[in-house]
């Protein structure tokens, strides 16, 4: 039979890499702690431009997975014990795209993509929120 140190130690080793939200300077977040797990970071579209088939695409085929990833992130913010300022486990994050870096930075990477879908009478979206907490998960969108 395994000691207890044992089993933490796998299931350490089981935990996902961490993304430290204080190296992301794209976003902005309002939590009491700033880790989140890297495999929920990457399947946000922060920063990217999202033309009327991308977003349904996101939208019909990707919160499935997003949901689980979210699951698994508040999973391992009890496993490894991260807490809020008070010492109470951590059950929720909002995340938000910085706007200086839409306008000055993911904007005009695609003008030319953004015009043509706007001559095109198509939205162009980009995810400016997300919230996970234990009782939701929630994406917003904006238009351009």
């Amino acid at each position: 039979m395994e000691n207890l140190s044992e089993v933490q130690t796998q299931v350490q080793n089981q935990l996902p890499p961490i993304a430290d939200l204080q190296d992301q300077v794209q976003l902005t977040y309002w939590s009491d702690h700033h880790f989140i797990a890297q495999s929920l970071l990457d399947q946000l579209p922060f920063g990217e431009i999202l033309g009327s088939y991308h977003f349904y695409q996101y939208i019909d085929y990707q919160l499935p997975s997003l949901l689980e990833a979210a699951r698994r992130n508040l999973l391992y913010w009890t496993l490894a014990d991260i807490c809020q300022y008070n010492r109470t486990p951590a059950d929720q994050i909002s995340l938000f795209y910085n706007e200086t870096y839409l306008w000055h930075y993911s904007v005009p990477a695609f003008q030319k993509d953004i015009i043509a879908q706007i001559q095109q009478e198509n939205r162009v979206r980009f995810l400016s929120q997300f919230l996970l907490s234990q009782t939701q998960v929630e994406v917003e969108f904006n238009k351009i």
